[in-house]
């Protein structure tokens, strides 16, 4: 008796909650209850703690830069607190801390998801949840399947083994077919759980819509080539019982009911599945017209034409037939007539195990073959240029995951051992030490092209080997193959060793995406930093999953890396855009308490900076294109910081000081074109917002009063008295005939006491200024 533990998965004699007992009776054991069973680990996945995603820690970046703002703005309100009219300094430090606040963020990073989303909708990754957007171009380790993310998921027949012989599925001739192959196609036709859909009427036979895995649609396909009416004859060979595949047993088991040449009916028999367990099962195989005893010679042959197929990448379907003809036999499956025979559409279950399913007849195998993606290549090399760790894990058995990793370019057979003879012609020559220079030379000269071809291929781990290793020693094995080679291919990988392999790369310092499709890779899904789904997945895979791939393809996630990496680059210049403004508010601050010029950006002003200067144009800036070397460059896990120095070196001194000069240079030209000089603007700033302060006086000594209801706007106006007297009537003398400018500006001189006075062309002459010479086109009137 074998003490090798086996997995309950695999046992025959575990059963799940919820499970009916459809016949007999016994006793039952619980070995797991809650949270120790399969169910309540994912439950416990699900309710666990995701990494964080980009975009949190980005918004985390952001809130620490704007705590030191606040904190900066509160010593500076300290400071400035002693300077007079304090209700001015505050305004000017609440102005200045509204302008430092990166408000318009929010904004830009969602528009910016939103697009991103949008975009990777129309090349078929819908995504689920939006911070995944940001998260996925930060991606350094990539862990998928090689099964539908890699392959078509359109499965074609490509060889058939029958009467001892291989045969070619392109070089068959419909017409000329022998008894023995047209037996194999019929049984893979009946034993098989595909349908063609309805509506199909007229449709050509490949074009026709089928339902089932894509081993049984492959196999009805084929079919529908070689043979007449497939219709015709399921509807003569009533299925009255179906074992449907499982992988405990690895074959499916149907029971026909049909009539013989002389009208009698019998039952037959079917089997299909893989060709080591329908080997056990049959005793006898047929050649030609004879039937010959199945021996372990005959076994032999057919099991090494089997595995050489699977070592070619092919799916192999063994197929055994029986007759049903003793009376015990016949009494199972009697109760069941023609007219009961479907119940809704569903087949009536027997008891497989009340089924002799011994002593058949071997009819032969089928071979179908998944092809690979055009695109896959192509994708593959633009995630090694990304400096992108690829990993691919799969279930099955170590040939036929290499012989599909050698069909999507990931795997080379001749590197392989090549490497392997030149590693062991190393280790000889150490050992023996009899190597001579040229020999050191050219094993150098080969290491070196050893290495450089190891560059560009994975190593494949039969992960079949560890299982007897206790889960630490299988973790650190797992991290010394992470760290040791540049790309890897898990075969005959477990559930367990898949979110081992998940969790190791995260431990290393991997950003992880995982790519997954059925219940066993929901927990690796949960783990990783973010989950995709293939389409049409497990209910509970998608619900896990931040991203879905719409058409199951692995290119279409490095698509997807490459937008999200766009994200984060255009995000970096409409960010860079907005900050450039900090720097002039800054200098305004600056001119403001340590100059005292009274210049001076109110709350409104900011506002209006902020989302009508800065966030509108900055919009923008997310749709830009995409650097044509941006997939080349490695991924930035250690420089992922939204506010980095450089981006402050950039927004701030290069950008920022540009700004800032042209800012200044209009404000003192203005001020200039209106009688401040820069010196005179000096110590002005208390003065200028000093509402009880009526005049200023500028650079040539005029005053300037404040805007009140009898004066305009930056003027002094003529005092409002009554205009009765022809003396204080500008430009008339007391007889009421024009006088001359100069005795009328004497007249004003002496009125105001020697004070200056301003006269602005307003597009009309004054009232009583007709008669002055020239009097629309005075632009300042001096008065001495």
């Amino acid at each position: 008796m074998s003490l090798k533990p086996i997995s309950k998965w695999e046992s025959d004699n575990v059963g799940f909650a919820c499970s009916h007992a459809m016949q007999g009776y016994g006793y039952g054991v619980a070995i797991a209850c809650g949270k120790n069973t399969d169910v309540g680990a994912m439950t416990a996945l699900s309710f666990k703690k995701r990494p964080k995603s980009r975009v949190e820690r980005h918004l985390k970046q952001v809130f620490y830069y704007t705590l030191c703002v606040a904190l900066i703005m509160i010593l500076l309100l300290l400071i400035t607190t002693g300077f007079e009219r304090g209700e001015i300094v505050y305004e000017v430090n609440l102005s200045l801390l509204v302008a430092l606040m990166p408000m318009y963020l929010p904004f830009i990073l969602y528009w910016g998801l939103r697009r991103t989303k949008t975009q990777m909708r129309k090349k078929q990754c819908h995504v689920r949840n939006l911070r995944s957007a940001s998260t996925v171009g930060l991606t350094t380790v990539i862990v998928t399947d090689l099964v539908g993310t890699m392959t078509k998921r359109r499965m074609r027949v490509t060889e058939i083994f029958v009467d001892m012989a291989l045969l070619s599925a392109n070089d068959l001739n419909a017409n000329d077919l022998d008894p023995r192959f047209i037996e194999l196609i019929q049984a893979s036709v009946l034993c098989n759980d595909a349908v063609i859909c309805p509506g199909n009427i007229g449709v050509p036979k490949m074009q026709k819509d089928m339902y089932g895995n894509i081993l049984d649609v492959a196999l009805l396909k084929f079919g529908l080539m070689m043979l007449p009416d497939i219709d015709l004859l399921r509807k003569d060979h009533e299925k009255v019982a179906n074992k449907h595949y499982t992988n405990a047993d690895k074959v499916q088991v149907t029971v026909h009911r049909t009539r013989d040449e002389e009208g009698q009916m019998k039952l037959i028999l079917l089997m299909k599945g893989h060709c080591h367990v329908v080997l056990g099962r049959c005793s006898t195989f047929a050649i030609r017209d004879e039937e010959i005893p199945l021996d372990d010679q005959f076994t032999s042959i057919i099991q090494s034409v089997a595995d050489g197929l699977l070592e070619a990448g092919r799916h192999v379907r063994a197929f055994a037939y029986k007759e049903l003809s003793n009376e015990l036999e016949f009494r199972r499956f009697s109760q069941v007539n023609a007219n009961t025979g479907l119940e809704s559409g569903d087949y009536k279950y027997r008891d497989y195990l009340a089924v002799d399913t011994f002593s058949l007849r071997f009819l032969g195998m089928i071979a179908t073959h998944n092809p690979s993606r055009s695109t896959i290549p192509k994708a593959v090399a633009r995630c090694r240029q990304a400096g992108i760790k690829l990993i691919l894990v799969t279930s099955r058995k170590r040939h036929l995951a290499q012989a599909l990793a050698e069909d999507v370019g990931i795997f080379s057979p001749q590197m392989d051992n090549f490497s392997r003879s030149t590693i062991n012609m190393r280790r000889s020559t150490i050992n023996m030490r009899r190597s001579t220079i040229n020999m050191r030379r050219s094993t150098v000269n080969m290491g070196r092209s050893t290495s450089s071809m190891m560059r560009t291929g994975a190593k494949i781990v039969d992960m079949s080997l560890y299982k007897e290793y206790k889960p630490h020693h299988q973790i650190w094995e797992i991290e010394q193959l992470l760290l040791s080679e540049r790309d890897l291919i898990f075969a005959a990988t477990s559930r367990d060793q898949h979110l081992w392999i998940v969790e190791s790369c995260r431990r290393l310092g991997g950003v992880v995406s995982v790519i997954g499709g059925t219940l066993n890779d929901t927990p690796a899904m949960m783990s990783g930093h973010v989950a995709v789904a293939k389409y049409g997945c497990a209910v509970m895979c998608e619900a896990s999953a931040d991203l879905i791939l719409l058409d199951s393809s692995f290119a279409t996630l490095i698509v997807a890396i490459s937008d999200s990496r766009l994200l984060f680059e255009n995000l970096k210049k409409a960010l860079a855009y907005c900050l450039a403004t900090n720097t002039t508010n800054i200098l305004v601050f600056s001119c403001f308490f340590l100059l005292h010029i009274p210049l001076h950006l109110h709350i409104i002003d900011v506002l209006i900076l902020a989302f009508l200067v800065n966030l509108l144009p900055a919009l923008t800036l997310i749709y830009e294109f995409p650097e044509k070397r941006m997939m080349m460059q490695m991924p930035k896990v250690y420089d992922d910081i939204l506010l980095n120095s450089r981006l402050i070196f950039v927004s701030h001194i290069l950008v920022g000081t540009i700004e800032a000069a042209a800012v200044f240079t209009t404000y003192f030209v203005f001020m200039g074109s209106k009688g401040f000089a820069p010196k005179t603007l000096v110590g002005l700033h208390i003065v200028w917002h000093d509402e009880l302060v009526d005049n200023i006086t500028d650079t040539f000594g005029q005053e300037w009063r404040r805007p009140g209801e009898t004066g305009v706007p930056g003027v002094l106006p003529v005092p409002d008295e009554p205009h009765h007297d022809a003396v204080h009537q500008p430009g008339v003398d007391e007889d009421g005939t024009c006088q001359s400018a100069e005795s009328w500006l004497r007249q004003l001189a002496t009125k105001f006491g020697g004070r200056l006075f301003d006269f602005h062309r307003r597009g009309d002459v004054p009232s009583g200024l007709h008669c002055l010479p020239q009097a629309g086109w005075i632009q300042r009137i001096r008065l001495w």
